[in-house]
């Protein structure tokens, strides 16, 4: 039997596309870079590309790795309000920034049992499954990636479960997720920002 090429089968899967692996990125350019500082970085090289990496979430001593490396893809909102002005000399609107949201965090990827191919992958969709069951923010573990954006914890909310017309041993999935932060977290932040104001 031949063997998978698991990346490119993914990466077919959702976009025809082949992206680049993380690990072989961040092993070549690892030094240009201060975790967590993004002073650095390119922000075309990051945001909105796609990654292939070893995804693990946990929640209260239980942990869940993602089946067979998903594609990762991270976004970033500002709420912006616009404000038209008024009078014939006066061009565009008053901007007003209101907040930034949370990154949006896409995650495809699919099952498949390595091993028998041609037979469903119960236990890895049971693993999304449970993840879905989870009420609350998972801890992201041991990730580079997501540590570059300050990332630590996810929120799920929503999981797809999508077809592979003929492919009776896949099972494709796409996760949406938000990130999240400790509420102490923002208590401390505006702490510190209280402090810096008193000086």
């Amino acid at each position: 039997m031949a063997k998978l090429n698991f990346k490119e089968l993914v990466a077919r899967a959702f976009f025809d596309y082949v992206g680049p692996p993380f690990p072989d990125w961040w092993g070549k350019n690892k030094k240009k870079y201060i975790l967590p500082d993004l002073q650095a970085i390119n922000a075309k090289q990051l945001m909105g590309n796609k990654y292939f990496m070893q995804l693990e979430l946990s929640y209260k001593g239980q942990y869940f790795m993602l089946p067979n490396e998903p594609l990762v893809s991270l976004g970033l909102t500002k709420t912006i309000v616009q404000t038209g002005t008024v009078g014939k000399n006066r061009k565009g609107a008053v901007l007003e920034y209101i907040s930034t949201e949370n990154y949006s965090i896409s995650i495809k990827g699919v099952c498949v049992d390595l091993v028998n191919p041609d037979v469903y992958p119960a236990a890895q969709v049971q693993t999304l499954v449970s993840l879905l069951n989870i009420d609350d923010s998972l801890n992201i573990d041991d990730n580079p990636f997501f540590e570059l954006f300050g990332i630590r914890k996810l929120a799920i909310s929503d999981i797809q479960y999508e077809d592979m017309v003929g492919e009776a041993g896949m099972q494709k999935y796409t996760i949406t997720a938000i990130s999240d932060q400790d509420f102490f977290a923002d208590l401390n932040e505006m702490d510190s920002q209280k402090q810096n104001l008193l000086g």
